[in-house]
């Protein structure tokens, strides 16, 4: 004799509604959902797949319902925003990550399921991603919308390929995202994608090599005197003819000229002998230079210095090479000069004729590249202001300054200094590399 076995779910309509929907208990959760029909027969059938979708996801270490990923990104950002207020992230992710998530993953992703997110998918959206602002959806905005501080701001956007390190962060993010669909039960662990940005061969920040430091120096000094130039036109007037009949004219710089070139100078001796980047010494005071004030007029050897810098998010105290004292009496006395006065502590070191801070060395310091033939270095790759820091890392570890010390002055880490610092040319360690190997 045969006996009726009850579903394990229950079939109802809702008021007001034709259609049939379904609901069960699963891992302590009711679970409801229309099954979009008005025929119970149907109902019946498509009830059963429900039940059975839910209880292979929950045998399986999952949440009985599927997660739309659009649905699931929001409980992220709210979860993070709790985070931050909890200090238990650091505020720039409330600023930063909500528009990456909204913008690029909820974009690409909408509302799939969570779990049918495969690593392909990701291989796929890291090249939607890198094409976004170019040949995506991205290609038609002309500005993006935010708010800070209350006031609702806009700005342009770049139609480029977002840099590797830009990449590199926003799969933090990804990573992130998928990590808590996890520990939510919405995915298993070994869906997770784990997706790479593939590295550039050779990413190293161009330097000097020391002849060519000695060449760079050799040609600014030559800039900071009266040049006397050759000319051809013998319409020119002061023209002196020599013996051999050359005709020569000598030529003043003027104020200007030879005041802008003087703290390039200074800047580059200052870099290079600091270690400096480029906007620690765009920030640096006179009050930074710790020590230089009270021991000014005492000769170099009574003389020492410390350097507070910050800048790049980071900030700290360097001790640089006693001959970076040479360049700071030069900008003092080049302050004085033009300003009729000492400088304070809150002046600039970097300074205009005014007093003013200088914003930059770029356009100067490029020129002078291209006077000395070195606007790049042996790979091709272009120099600029940072490569001046890059010599002096180099030229410490080439020195035997151990690489700990080195990060600790420099403001880095000894990943950072092995990855684009430490490749100085073997010739230059030589010594190190023949040592007496002797009998063991």
């Amino acid at each position: 004799m045969s006996q009726n076995v009850s579903p394990p779910f229950t079939l109802f309509q809702r008021k007001g509604s034709k259609n049939w929907s379904v609901r069960f208990s699963m891992k302590g959760r009711q679970i409801r959902k229309s099954l979009e029909t008005d025929d119970e027969r149907q109902a019946q059938r498509k009830a059963y797949e429900v039940w059975a979708e839910a209880s292979y996801r929950a045998k399986s270490g999952l949440e009985p319902t599927v997660m739309p990923f659009s649905k699931m990104a929001e409980a992220f950002i709210e979860q993070l925003l709790k985070e931050v207020e909890r200090d238990e992230r650091s505020t720039h992710h409330a600023r930063d990550w909500p528009p990456v998530i909204r913008r690029y993953l909820v974009g690409f992703f909408g509302d799939r399921p969570v779990d049918a997110i495969t690593e392909a998918d990701l291989e796929r959206y890291v090249e939607w991603r890198r094409t976004y602002w170019t040949d995506g959806p991205g290609k038609d905005i002309t500005h993006i919308r935010y708010e800070r501080n209350g006031r609702a701001l806009k700005r342009g956007v770049k139609r480029e390929t977002p840099s590797l390190s830009r990449q590199r962060g926003e799969l933090v993010i990804v990573r992130s995202v998928f990590s808590q669909a996890t520990k939510w039960g919405y995915v298993r662990s070994l869906e997770v994608p784990a997706i790479k940005v593939r590295r550039r061969v050779d990413n190293r920040r161009p330097s000097f090599e020391p002849d060519e430091y000695a060449r760079l120096i050799e040609t600014s000094l030559s800039r900071l005197v009266d040049p006397i130039m050759l000319h051809t036109d013998p319409a020119d007037a002061r023209i002196t003819k020599a013996k051999d009949g050359r005709q020569w004219r000598l030529d003043r710089l003027d104020d200007h000229t030879r005041r802008d070139r003087i703290a390039l100078h200074c800047y580059i001796e200052i870099s290079a002998l600091t270690g400096m980047r480029p906007t620690e010494s765009k920030n640096l005071n006179w009050g930074d230079v710790l020590g230089y004030r009270d021991a000014r007029k005492k000769p170099i050897g009574e003389r020492d210095i410390r350097v507070r810098v910050r800048g790049k998010g980071k900030s700290g105290t360097l001790v640089p090479q006693l001959a970076a004292l040479t360049w700071f009496d030069m900008l003092w006395d080049v302050f004085e000069k033009g300003t009729g006065r000492e400088p304070i502590d809150e002046d600039p070191v970097f300074a205009n004729i005014d007093g003013s801070r200088i914003q930059s060395f770029k356009k100067s310091f490029s020129e002078l590249l291209r006077v000395c033939d070195l606007q790049t270095d042996h790979r091709g790759v272009r120099r600029t202001s940072y490569s001046l820091r890059h010599f002096h890392l180099s030229q410490q570890l080439a020195h035997g300054v151990p690489i700990h010390d080195l990060a600790r002055n420099t403001r880095t880490s000894i990943t950072m200094i092995d990855k684009h610092y430490a490749q100085v040319q073997v010739e230059r360690m030589k010594d190190s590399l023949r040592p007496e190997w002797g009998a063991r």
